[in-house]
């Protein structure tokens, strides 16, 4: 016990050496108090897909991890694919990562979140669900790392240890402790069926290739699997992401300051979000995984999120929180802004039901761009999925495409 006090006064000495930093305080005048969304930009893909997780890798591309879909009508319709953004958000070209580990509809069934990239490293973290389609909560997560751009991939176990893995090589689908880097740990009952912490996540963006990092931590965010709007965060040094032993989770603050563990049954949440809606409508257990980009013109992170609402009676029941259908009405959305990786988190704009410009619109997955800011950093690009039914009632259909639009960050001297 003496040790372990000894661990968390050193790590808040850093964190107010590191917040008192002049790279960490941003013109107070440059403080987000609102957003304005330029309808007038909305850009809809051909092809369809969903999620949109994305980094800038060192090459200058954007690379985005797609879910249940086909970006470039190849042969196959994917669980989970990656691909290469190149351009500005008014023009830009797609091209495929051929040789990622091919998870296309049907066995295997991985679908990918977490995305980075560290010092001309990728890494991309996929999750496994209980069947071989959609369906949750996830079992665990597998990551994957290439050290060449992409051409060439490698499976990294909870261990470290590296293996080398083909586009259609069976282990990219195998599922058990060696494999995984999570698997099933942890879980805590939602009313009485469990999910798991770290099921899904994403990485905190630092720039391009992570080189606007203001320390040499990653940090990993996370819903608490079965109370998702109770955010969990991670943190490891870039050089260890693979050991996760090395790994480090958050606690508490004090003095506005992170105290981490190593021991994640002690693990607590750096932001809680709505369990529901203002009118009493539930979010379910595929809500509330973050956003997080550096926006150097303001100095600030900044943290776009969103809730999906549970089944379809969104109640807080077990039934309805784990059901696979979570659009009954279109999700919440939210910004948040922060000093720091860790928080903690500000809100700046929240509402439980996000409509862009339809009625029918069954909004989810937010994203941010962490490379199409503007150099004073008001000006960013939005990223969504969108159920939209069409006209016969079948959802996933009119707008279940990448969609974007600019943003503007209005601020306290705007």
């Amino acid at each position: 016990m003496f040790v372990h006090h000894l661990h968390v006064a050193a790590l808040i000495t850093s964190c107010l050496a590191y917040s008192l930093t002049e790279s960490s305080q941003p013109d107070s005048g440059h403080i987000p108090t609102g957003v304005t969304f330029h309808k007038d930009t909305i850009f809809r893909s051909d092809a369809y897909g969903d999620n949109w997780c994305i980094t800038w890798a060192a090459d200058d591309s954007q690379i985005t991890s797609m879910d249940d879909g086909n970006w470039l009508g190849s042969e196959y319709s994917y669980h989970n694919h990656l691909y290469r953004i190149i351009g500005s958000p008014d023009e830009f070209r797609r091209e495929d990562i051929p040789n990622y580990p091919q998870f296309p509809q049907g066995a295997g069934s991985w679908f990918g979140y977490g995305i980075t990239s560290v010092d001309g490293v990728l890494y991309s973290v996929i999750s496994k669900t209980p069947a071989n389609r959609w369906s949750g909560p996830f079992r665990g997560i597998k990551l994957l790392k290439s050290t060449d751009n992409g051409h060439t991939w490698y499976r990294v176990n909870r261990h470290g240890n590296e293996r080398k893995i083909g586009p259609w090589d069976d282990a990219r689908n195998e599922v058990n402790a060696d494999e995984m880097f999570f698997l099933e740990e942890f879980g805590l009952p939602h009313q009485e069926q469990e999910a798991y912490p770290f099921s899904y996540v994403d990485f905190v963006k630092c720039g391009k290739d992570n080189s606007a990092a203001k320390d040499d931590y990653l940090y990993i965010y996370s819903p608490e699997g079965s109370h998702a709007h109770k955010l969990l965060l991670a943190r490891v040094h870039k050089d260890k992401l693979s050991i996760r032993n090395a790994w480090e989770y958050f606690v508490k603050y004090e003095n506005h300051c992170p105290v981490w563990t190593s021991n994640i049954h002690e693990r607590g949440y750096v932001h809680i979000f709505p369990e529901k809606s203002g009118d009493d409508n539930y979010f379910g257990w595929y809500s509330w995984l973050p956003s997080v980009v550096w926006n150097q013109g303001l100095g600030l992170y900044i943290m776009v999120n969103g809730g999906t609402y549970a089944g379809h009676e969104m109640t807080a029941s077990d039934e309805d929180y784990y059901d696979s259908w979570m659009h009954t009405r279109t999700g919440s959305l939210g910004f948040w802004h922060s000093e720091n990786p860790y928080g903690p988190w500000h809100e700046f704009y929240y509402t439980d039901y996000w409509t862009v410009d339809d009625p029918g619109n069954l909004t989810y997955q937010p994203k941010l761009s962490p490379k199409w800011i503007s150099g004073d950093g008001k000006e960013m690009v939005l990223i969504w999925s969108d159920a939209m039914k069409d006209k016969n009632g079948r959802s996933h259909t009119i707008n279940y495409r990448w969609n974007h639009m600019r943003i503007t960050l209005l601020c306290n001297r705007d």
